[in-house]
């Protein structure tokens, strides 16, 4: 298959005279290969049900904007007020150059919302996510928290990569278990039960299309006397019944000791944050490299996302609308014969495709019915198992879902996936 050809094709670059070998022998591989992704620029309609490329009218199922508010005027008023009130830029790492009112108050809002003490806000996601394991796992000085060779970190073989990335930073060891394996887990950490054991896992799969059993996590991780870590990016603002994420969904707040989240899905903007007890939270504020070595969230985001959780908390029509509009499409597309993964009340379809091949060339036939949904492919999930993640937002309508299938039924019998 891919990895067995790839391996076979791999050169060893033993003459370093042309500094670029490297770069240009993985480029003409990938373009050969059909797997160096296309990046289309959106002119406009950017997170919205339509958007324009190049000149032309095409349906997004791939954008994150779950509750449509990247667009909304509430928000977009807010950022401005917010930019008036404040300026442009936040003035540089909080430690140095202080605190900016209005992220003090949106981490308030985002803790009350998922019901915990205290939240500490990040530029992005991924520097969230990167900030924990180097912070926890490792000494700050003199051993403290933990030395290294007393730390493990048990990670759950699909998290994602940031989540990779943050647990390269640290020097503890590193233990992946089976996806959704709590047998698999619980044996791992009684064959490395060191002192200092933190969980990390995701609330929602959003490529396989499952809600975590964050119950069964929380009795584990107290059994062994470890902390557990919820990467939430896909949950917190869509599930739970005042949209809190999967703390919400099970009524279990209080068995997380971190729960990180993003503000670039349901809250329709950008930035990420870890919600704790306040003990943990203003231990993350002095050991997160990318919080004190970073500027903090631009204010006027911070505005925009301080609007984005009052709505969140107080409209329910649009989550529910999102449940519904993706049950309807994951009905439709298994009624016309494809392989979707999962059941659970997400917005985010898991449509099965298979090999590369196969894989690419649907999202080609979906590109040319003016439809905007990417394939994901090899590396980021296993070889052979490509699939589609379709995000549905609450700007779409039935006939705009409709159409989607329609689509899919006729390439999926065009390339032989439905008989």
């Amino acid at each position: 298959m891919l990895l067995g050809f790839l391996k076979a094709k791999v050169e060893k670059f033993a003459n370093r005279a042309d500094k670029m070998a490297g770069v240009n022998a993985t480029l003409k591989f990938l373009d050969e290969e059909g797997l160096y992704p296309d990046f289309h620029a959106i002119e406009s309609g950017v997170n919205e049900a339509e958007c324009v490329v190049d000149g032309k009218k095409y349906l997004m199922f791939c954008s994150n904007n779950y509750l449509s508010l990247s667009e909304n005027p509430e928000v977009k008023k807010a950022a401005q007020d917010a930019i008036e009130k404040f300026g442009v830029g936040p003035g540089g790492s909080r430690v140095i150059s202080g605190d900016v009112t209005i992220i003090r108050e949106l981490e308030k809002a985002i803790a009350d919302l998922v019901g915990k003490e205290d939240c500490l806000t990040f530029p992005t996601g991924y520097m969230a996510n990167i900030a924990v394991f180097q912070a926890l796992m490792d000494p700050l000085f003199y051993g403290m928290p933990a030395k290294s060779s007393d730390s493990a970190i048990f990670s759950d073989e699909y998290n994602h990569g940031s989540i990779v990335d943050g647990c390269r930073l640290s020097r503890a060891k590193k233990v992946i278990f089976k996806h959704n394996d709590l047998e698999d887990l619980a044996k791992k950490i009684k064959e490395n039960d060191l002192p200092n054991k933190l969980i990390v896992t995701e609330g929602v799969f959003s490529l396989d299309g499952e809600i975590l059993d964050l119950p069964k996590y929380v009795a584990l991780a107290r059994e062994s006397g470890s902390l557990l870590m919820i990467d939430d990016a896909h949950g917190v603002g869509v599930i739970g019944e005042r949209g809190g994420g999967v703390v919400d969904y099970h009524s279990c707040p209080e068995g997380v000791d971190i729960l990180m989240g993003c503000m670039d899905k349901a809250f329709g903007g950008t930035g990420g944050f870890l919600c704790g007890d306040k003990r943990m939270i203003d231990f993350l504020r002095i050991a997160s490299r990318s919080s004190i070595l970073s500027s903090s969230l631009p204010v006027g985001m911070a505005g925009a996302m301080l609007k984005s959780v009052e709505i969140i908390k107080n409209e329910t029509g649009s989550r529910e609308k999102i449940v519904n509009n993706a049950r309807y499409l994951r009905d439709r597309l298994r009624k016309i014969g494809l392989k979707v993964i999962g059941d659970d009340p997400i917005p985010a379809i898991a449509l099965h495709i298979g090999t590369e091949k196969n894989g690419i060339s649907f999202a080609n036939e979906l590109w040319e019915e003016r439809i905007f949904s990417p394939v994901i492919r090899w590396p980021a999930v296993p070889e052979g198992t490509s699939r589609f993640r379709i995000l549905v937002m609450s700007s779409h309508t039935k006939s705009q879902i409709d159409r989607f299938v329609d689509a899919c039924e006729k390439i999926g019998r065009k390339l032989k996936l439905i008989t």
